[in-house]
């Protein structure tokens, strides 16, 4: 075990009873600050690390405590000088090296880090699949988005920025490949079933676009398009006219049929 270093600081001094320094006054190394503390016999030279005399220190021509190295993993001493009854703790000289070393050799000192990542991997799997039991009526996943149009949720491939979802709610699709950017599949329901439903209007409920699951669109209002419109009979469509009672039956009209009504 490592040897630390004690002594030789500006308050590490042999002083008499009235707080004068004493040169040359004997130095002993304690286990602790009281009377039943235990004298320490295992002191070392801080240069040559040789064993000190009879682990006696003496203080020099100032009364200052030369520096020493205290026994294998001892982190915590006393001194106590001649006469002087009084034991007083000692300044581990070597702390700041030690803390130097002990945050730049090992990234995880504590391991702190260690065990956060082993408690988040029981939780949630970084790697496979996650399976989680939802509550009802709560959100398995909030997130209170900031204002802005940051990013709460990104794809990303080697740099490549894919879908987003934008703090804003907006939702951006982009493809990493040639892929289609939205597929909607509906497994389940008839051909009624709505598979995209797009809601609007001033209460923000009412519908106002509809892809069916059959491929119907249904909308609220006008069709505008500013190409061409494409379907099995444009170009070639019929003409029909009458009055109300002569609209022929739905089932007879096709896609670019025009009705003119009269009467």
């Amino acid at each position: 075990m490592e040897r630390y270093l004690f002594g030789g600081g500006a308050s590490d001094v042999a002083e008499d009873i009235d707080g004068g320094r004493v040169a040359g006054a004997p130095v002993t190394i304690w286990d602790g600050p009281t009377d039943t503390a235990t004298r320490v016999m295992d002191l070392a030279d801080a240069g040559t690390g040789s064993q000190i005399e009879q682990s006696t220190l003496t203080a020099d021509e100032y009364g200052y405590i030369l520096p020493f190295l205290g026994p294998p993993g001892v982190e915590r001493l006393w001194a106590k000088a001649g006469a002087v009854a009084k034991r007083v703790e000692l300044i581990q000289m070597g702390l700041p090296s030690r803390f130097a070393k002990h945050v730049t050799t090992d990234v995880d000192p504590h391991k702190d880090r260690e065990y956060t990542d082993r408690r988040f991997d029981a939780a949630v799997s970084r790697t496979g699949r996650n399976d989680v039991t939802t509550v009802p009526n709560d959100a398995w996943l909030n997130v209170e988005a900031v204002d802005g149009i940051g990013d709460v949720l990104r794809l990303s491939r080697e740099g490549q920025a894919g879908s987003q979802l934008r703090s804003n709610g907006c939702l951006y699709i982009q493809p990493f490949t040639a892929d289609a950017g939205l597929v909607v599949q509906t497994k389940n329901g008839s051909g009624s079933t709505d598979a995209i439903l797009v809601q609007g209007g001033g209460d923000g409920a009412t519908s106002v676009f509809r892809v069916r699951k059959s491929g119907n669109v249904l909308i609220a209002g006008s069709v505008q398009s500013d190409g061409d419109v494409i379907a099995p009979n444009v170009g070639a469509a019929r003409v029909y006219s009458g009055p109300a009672s002569a609209l022929p039956p739905t089932g007879q009209l096709r896609p670019g049929d025009v009705w003119v009504q009269y009467g």
